[in-house]
Formats: structure tokens, C-alpha cells, sequence
């Protein structure tokens, strides 16, 4: 059985549509979405003295887990971390132990990843647990029923 099911989460409709496919298929355990905030994003909302760079730091993360929230059902635990993607991703789902990864994806080409540095695509070659990919292509009405609000 899948006790822990990590479901990385950002907004997009691929990840929503990830969320929607985990909580369909993976019943029972216990789901964690996961925001990935960049070192640049964060740069971007500090801007003057280190005061206000705490105080934005603060606003930004409780900005995400605001939305985290809205996302997430009753039994849903949200969590950010900080950091690239694949990496942060990687290194959150062997902290919390999680028995599987639901991701989206935008199903682009195999150049667009390369160039992109998809972090769905150095996941699946990389991590050490499974993976389910969810690709953003249109879903049947009992899953279209469990996405999030928009």
C-alpha cells in the first residue's frame, strides 16, 4: 500500500491534474504537495535592506502555503522547500520517506526538456522511488471531479 504519496505543485493545470490522478488512485495515504521555491524567485522579493528581505521571505513563503492550502483536501499536508527543483523535490520525498511521486508534465518534446532542464525528466532517471507522470492532456470526468480550484 502507498502510505506516502509526495505530489509536487506548481499551480500549473499539468500539476493539477497530477493532484486529481494521485487522490483518484492513491487512496488512503497520506498526500503531501510540495511547492518548490527558486533561490532567483525569492532574490526578486528581496529588495532593499535586510529587514524587508526577512519580511518579504516571510510574506512570499506564507503567500505559497496560502495557496498550498487551497489546493489541498482535509488530510492533505502542504510543505515548500527551497531550492532547484529535481534537487529540492529529490531530496524532500527521501527526507518525509514518501513511496511514490506524482508529478505533472507538460508533455513537451524531448529538445524542449534538454533545454528546459525538466525536473520531471532527471527525476524519473534519478530518483530512487517510483514515479507517476501525469501528463496534461484532458482526464476523464471522475478525475476531472478531485482538481483543485483554479
Amino acid at each position: 500500500m502507498l502510505r506516502r504519496v509526495l505530489i509536487p505543485v506548481d499551480f500549473s493545470s499539468a500539476s493539477a491534474e497530477a493532484l486529481a490522478v494521485a487522490r483518484q488512485y492513491c487512496p488512503g495515504g497520506v498526500k503531501r504537495l510540495l511547492h518548490v521555491i527558486q533561490p532567483k524567485d525569492l532574490a526578486q522579493s528581496n529588495s532593499g535592506s535586510p529587514i524587508h528581505a526577512k519580511d518579504s521571505r516571510r510574506a512570499l513563503e506564507e503567500q505559497i502555503l496560502e495557496k498550498l492550502r487551497s489546493w489541498a483536501l482535509n488530510d492533505d499536508e502542504v510543505a515548500f522547500a527551497v531550492g532547484s527543483p529535481a534537487d529540492a523535490i529529490m531530496q524532500h520525498a527521501e527526507e518525509w520517506q514518501a513511496d511514490l511521486i506524482v508529478m505533472g508534465t507538460r508533455g513537451r518534446g524531448t529538445l524542449a526538456n534538454f533545454l528546459s532542464g525538466s525536473a520531471t525528466e532527471y527525476l524519473v532517471r534519478h530518483a530512487r522511488l517510483p514515479i507517476l507522470v501525469v501528463h496534461d492532456v484532458p482526464i476523464d470526468s471522475a478525475t476531472a471531479c478531485q482538481l483543485p480550484p483554479k
